[in-house]
């Protein structure tokens, strides 16, 4: 019951906030939010982990109702412990992703970048 709490009252609005504050950051930053792949990578991480975080909230709710209930038999919630492991691991890797990516920051402007980039030493 207290992963349903904690996931609703706490790590859904971080994701969110995580989420929004990387769009202001990229936009207020000489990185911009268009002119790096990496950078464009890093935003659909976010994104595709916060959907799927807000996916992965619908088993948990069902587990905290169940566990309250302790009706279910022990076997019935077998289905969705895999499935919350294996939400919790792909987490784990889109979070060490977008880790590597900030502290690496591969090579490699996008076409608005490279345009943007030119048009800046002109001036």
């Amino acid at each position: 019951m207290a992963m349903e709490l904690v996931g609703w009252g706490m790590i859904v609005p971080l994701a969110g906030a995580s989420l929004l504050t990387g769009v202001v950051q990229s936009v207020g930053t000489l990185w911009g939010l268009l002119r790096h792949y990496w950078v464009i990578a890093k935003l659909l991480i976010t994104v595709l982990a916060t959907v799927l975080l807000l996916v992965h909230m619908q088993p948990v709710g069902h587990l905290a109702d169940a566990a309250a209930r302790a009706a279910l038999a022990e076997g019935e919630l077998e289905g969705m412990r895999i499935q919350l492991i294996a939400d919790a691991g792909a987490a784990v890797v889109a979070l060490l992703t977008a880790a590597a990516l900030s502290v690496f920051k591969p090579r490699g402007m996008t076409r608005y970048g490279r345009r943007r980039q030119q048009r800046e030493a002109v001036h």
